[in-house]
């Protein structure tokens, strides 16, 4: 057994290491988050948001009625590092490193106060001020609070914890009151963190095991697997590995949804960056829209979202960082989520692809002529042809006039891509809300009737002529067009 000789104890330097905490990469969302995730350790079911600009007097609280702290455990919950990661936590503790509260919160400000409040015990605050450790190079708690009002609020309460930041020195910096584009720079980051709120805690909103209040309005949660939709999302059957829950849900194609739900729906980055996994721990929402570099973002798997969802006893199988945003599976559940997205992707591309009905490559199997078909040059640049098979395109053809070959090359040398590409990326709704109506026009109905005709008239038997007609789009598509031949 090898003997370790003690030498000194090397105590951190209180001004560095506290300023250190404010590195850890959050942003004023997931900050808020961290602090959300202790009111749920503590059983609170109401838990609300309050803001104020006041230039550099401005700040953010988040209260609660939970459970509270006594003296011991508001100093310990204070403490940075006050919990051991390895120690076995109860199901509903979203924490895990002890850390949260420090470095969420220095992230965002200097002045960091708590008020707390047990049942049957009187309230009680301590305050971290940045300033104050850096002036006197000491890990100092304060019993110190700017306004007696906040104490007031959790006095008022039979139990609950109310964090208090101010000094929001990497939100507002030294801005006056009357600086109008931080004032509103201010206001938009509140909006977005009502948004990741609405996404981040959707599960427990939804299951109404809390309420979140903003400005004293309610936060509704946003399901990013859409089941208020209407068609609603298809949904797979629940698989388990490991205490780990997978399930697919497929959404229905945009174009019937309505263009208020598309819009609705889409979340904060719109259907294409929201595909992907959905990681959960204990419900609680850590990665969003991520195929964790098991398949890559693409237009025709944006309707596949997955949801996995462990417990915190996997928090160290699956890499879980101290900001709780970022999760790693472990290698031995990457081959089931694997195969589940590539059955997810399957099932959104054949969705997606209605309009594939009418473009297929030439090596495709299906039963149906297209209009186009796609092939790729020796290059490796996909280019369009028109299909030579197709009955319209074969009729026209048929009548040998060299024009109408010439055109139809112009045309395939000249297809729209940029254009289209340019419209899709400033508006996929000019796309994807393109409705495939259930009843033929007039139109599409006179012209198989004519082609029919001319079918017949060379010869062909009524049957056989019939069949080439619904065997292509766009007639293939409307069955309704059978009863009319």
């Amino acid at each position: 057994m090898m003997e370790f000789e003690k030498a000194e104890i090397a105590k951190p330097n209180p001004k560095s290491t506290i300023n250190s905490y404010r590195s850890f990469g959050y942003n004023l969302s997931t900050a808020i988050a961290d602090i959300i995730d202790n009111s749920i350790s503590a059983n609170a079911n109401e838990i609300r948001l309050e803001y104020k600009w006041n230039g550099q007097d401005s700040f953010i609280s988040i209260s609660d009625n939970g459970i509270g702290m006594s003296r011991e455990e508001l100093v310990l919950a204070m403490t940075p590092g006050s919990k051991d990661p390895e120690e076995q936590r109860s199901e509903k503790d979203l924490g895990r490193f002890g850390m949260g509260l420090k470095t969420a919160s220095f992230s965002q400000c200097k002045r960091l106060t708590c008020v707390t409040k047990k049942d049957d015990f009187a309230t009680i605050k301590r305050c971290w001020d940045i300033d104050f450790i850096n002036k006197e190079n000491e890990w100092q708690l304060l019993d110190y609070i700017s306004d007696k009002t906040f104490v007031d609020i959790i006095n008022s309460q039979k139990s609950g914890t109310l964090i208090l930041w101010e000094k929001l020195d990497r939100i507002i910096g030294n801005a006056e009151t009357r600086n109008e584009s931080v004032k509103n720079a201010f206001y938009q980051e509140m909006v977005n963190v009502k948004r990741h709120l609405s996404l981040v805690f959707h599960k427990f909103i939804e299951s109404k095991r809390i309420k979140i209040f903003f400005h004293n309005a309610e936060i509704e949660a946003y399901n990013p697997f859409l089941l208020n939709l209407n068609p609603k999302p298809e949904m797979g059957q629940p698989e388990i590995f490991d205490n780990v829950e997978i399930i697919y849900f497929i959404l229905p194609h945009m174009s019937e949804i309505g263009k208020t739900d598309y819009e609705n729906s889409g979340g904060s980055l719109g259907w294409f960056q929201e595909q992907g996994f959905y990681i959960y721990r204990g419900d609680r929402l850590l990665v969003a829209g991520d195929w964790l570099g098991l398949e890559k973002k693409r237009d025709y798997s944006k309707l596949a979202r997955i949801s996995i969802n462990f417990t915190n006893a996997n928090d160290f199988n699956w890499n879980l960082d101290i900001k709780k945003s970022t999760a790693t599976p472990p290698i031995e559940i990457r081959r089931e989520l694997s195969r589940i997205a590539k059955i997810a992707i399957m099932k959104s591309a054949k969705i997606y692809n209605w309009r594939g009905q009418k473009t297929f490559s030439e090596t495709s199997n299906s039963n149906y002529d297209p209009l186009w078909l796609d092939e790729k040059t020796r290059d490796g640049i996909k280019k369009y042809k028109i299909n030579r098979k197709h009955p319209i395109i074969k009729s026209l053809l048929d009548e040998n006039n060299k024009l109408i070959g010439k055109a139809l090359k112009l045309l395939e040398d000249n297809v729209p891509i940029e254009l289209i590409l340019s419209n899709q990326n400033e508006d996929p709704a000019f796309h994807e809300m393109e409705k495939q109506t259930d009843k033929p026009s007039d139109e599409l109905i006179n012209l198989a009737v004519e082609l029919y005709k001319i079918n017949v008239s060379q010869g062909i038997p009524n049957e056989l002529a019939r069949q080439q007609i619904m065997s292509a789009v766009p007639f293939c598509l409307y069955p309704l067009i059978n009863e009319y031949l």
